[in-house]
């Protein structure tokens, strides 16, 4: 499953905050977070599945694309604004790409990182994945 997520912007002494919570705009408890920045125009991140991680992906800055595959249907996202989020779950492989010169893309997981949770060949995550989801 995956779905765009539309995050609530508060105006607080002419500035803006978007709060993320567990249950209200993000489906998972936080555990692990990083950002993805100074990336080229023409490099693809990203390009990999996860056995086991959730994740949520916000711009906090610029844009960038995301296509997701769940072995059968492939679907596009542009974040481009940091009112929106992508929530992907576990089992989809994720590439992103078309990254601005100034794109900051904050990941937010259910998990701790485990490199031996990562399928990184394409063909291997269609036949343990069978299309099913």
């Amino acid at each position: 499953m995956y779905k765009m997520i539309d995050l609530q912007m508060h105006n607080d002494k002419g500035s803006m905050l978007i709060a993320l919570q567990k249950n209200v705009n993000c489906p998972f408890e936080i555990k692990r977070a990083f950002y993805i920045f100074g990336v080229p125009k023409d490099v693809i991140r990203g390009e990999h599945a996860n056995k086991n991680s959730q994740f949520l992906f916000v711009t906090l800055q610029g844009a960038c694309k995301i296509c997701v595959d769940n072995g059968v249907k492939k679907e596009e996202f542009l974040l481009d604004s940091p009112q929106k989020a992508l929530y992907l779950d576990k089992m989809l492989w994720k590439e992103m790409y078309h990254f601005s010169e100034n794109c900051i893309l904050l990941v937010l997981s259910d998990c701790y990182y485990d490199k031996d949770e990562y399928i990184y060949d394409y063909e291997a995550f269609k036949q343990m994945w069978g299309g099913s989801k």
